[in-house]
């Protein structure tokens, strides 16, 4: 059973997958899922100290992150057990901001997308995942796309 999950969701209709993958994982009575957005930097903050407040010109205002972030934390609801959801918005590169995340928070899992990328996407754009599998402190459950055939 699992303690402490973080869930790493980018506001795309991927996070209803990922969602439903989550819903499978036994929790603990009691457990902590943190629901998690990383807002990429934009040109002109890169670099910038976390700590500091998100420029306005994001394309989702944070209420509705926050809300997005409710929503999916509802479809974890259980009346067989207490869990208590979290939320963070956070601003940095994706894979460090969710490692950052887990090690707070001492996350026993991390569950995220991928993009399934390859190839020459895969080397230029990175992969998060990737390099939260080779990172992250805890186990970390990848779920990749996936295609009605």
């Amino acid at each position: 059973m699992f303690n402490v999950v973080l869930i790493a969701l980018d506001h795309t209709a991927f996070d209803q997958h990922v969602m439903a993958a989550a819903q499978q994982l036994r929790l603990a009575d009691g457990a902590t899922v943190v629901l998690a957005h990383v807002l990429p930097y934009a040109e002109d903050t890169a670099g910038q100290d976390v700590s500091r407040p998100l420029p306005s010109n994001h394309d989702f205002p944070h209420g509705q992150l926050e809300e997005h972030l409710r929503t999916c934390a509802d479809q974890l609801a259980d009346p067989e057990i207490t869990i208590e959801s979290r939320f963070e918005i956070v601003q940095g590169g994706a894979e460090v901001e969710i490692i950052r995340l887990a090690n707070i928070y001492q996350a026993d899992l991390i569950v995220l997308g991928s993009r399934g990328l390859t190839g020459v996407d895969r080397i230029l754009a990175g992969s998060v995942s990737s390099q939260v599998v080779a990172e992250a402190p805890c186990t970390v459950m990848v779920v990749k796309p996936w295609t009605d055939d």
